[in-house]
């Protein structure tokens, strides 16, 4: 599993992808240049839309997908999306 500390914003306007605040374990698509990939959130509090919060993002790969911890790095700026509609957006601060 690849893990990592982000800064993540939830738009609130986000054509109905999800409705309220997101929460620890929610689990959105993370958009990795187009490519939507699984993950899962976690948090110690309420992720409120329209603020920057601080979470760490797993994502479901092993050794098998070795090469995408290269595209993962500080600063690396991506999308978060439910289906095909992009719920928010952040930035990686820090992966392991």
């Amino acid at each position: 599993m690849l893990e990592f500390i982000a800064d993540i914003y939830l738009f609130k306007d986000n054509g109905g992808a999800m409705p309220g605040n997101g929460w620890s374990g929610m689990m959105p698509s993370f958009n990795m240049d187009g490519d939507l990939i699984a993950s899962r959130i976690l948090c110690d509090k309420p992720l409120i839309k329209e603020q920057w919060h601080e979470v760490i993002i797993q994502l479901p790969y092993g050794d098998k997908f070795e090469h995408i911890k290269g595209k993962l790095k500080n600063e690396y700026e991506f999308k978060l999306n439910i289906g095909g509609r992009v719920l928010g957006k952040g930035i990686i601060k820090c992966v392991e």
